[in-house]
């Protein structure tokens, strides 16, 4: 798998709301925010999360709404993993826009890592697109 860089993003929770774990039941938060994308997809986004808390860590669950520098609008999703004890992150995105100029990213697949640093509501992350590089080819069945 080939790597690109695409962006660099500082996550900011403005609302956060948590349910503790209790009864054998995982911890649920909700949270919104603002982002500020930085790179070859840059502008600022607005979003909602409502990860699933297990055994100390975050299974964030996000979609949102950039808007870009040059005016348009692109939806994404978010997934990853987050050990909320050593801060380290690592997430999944997809995107979908109409927007002429960024319709090359309806078709990126991006992973990222940072840091999370759940006491300041607050990440920092680096996106890369993924490109497929292993292609072998499939056995016949007999």
């Amino acid at each position: 798998m080939q790597l690109e860089h695409l962006c660099d993003v500082e996550w900011r929770y403005g609302l956060l709301k948590e349910l503790q774990a209790r009864d054998g039941r995982d911890g649920r938060v909700y949270g919104e925010g603002e982002g500020r994308f930085s790179g070859r997809l840059s502008g600022v986004a607005r979003w909602s999360n409502f990860p699933r808390l297990h055994d100390g860590y975050a299974h964030p669950d996000a979609r949102g709404v950039l808007e870009t520098t040059d005016g348009g609008l692109v939806f994404f999703t978010l997934t990853g993993l987050s050990d909320l004890a050593d801060g380290a992150g690592v997430h999944v995105m997809t995107f979908a826009t109409d927007h002429t100029p960024s319709a090359w990213v309806n078709k990126v697949l991006a992973v990222g890592e940072g840091s999370i640093d759940p006491a300041r509501a607050a990440l920092s992350m680096r996106y890369y697109s993924c490109t497929v590089d292993y292609r072998p080819t499939i056995p016949a069945t007999s």
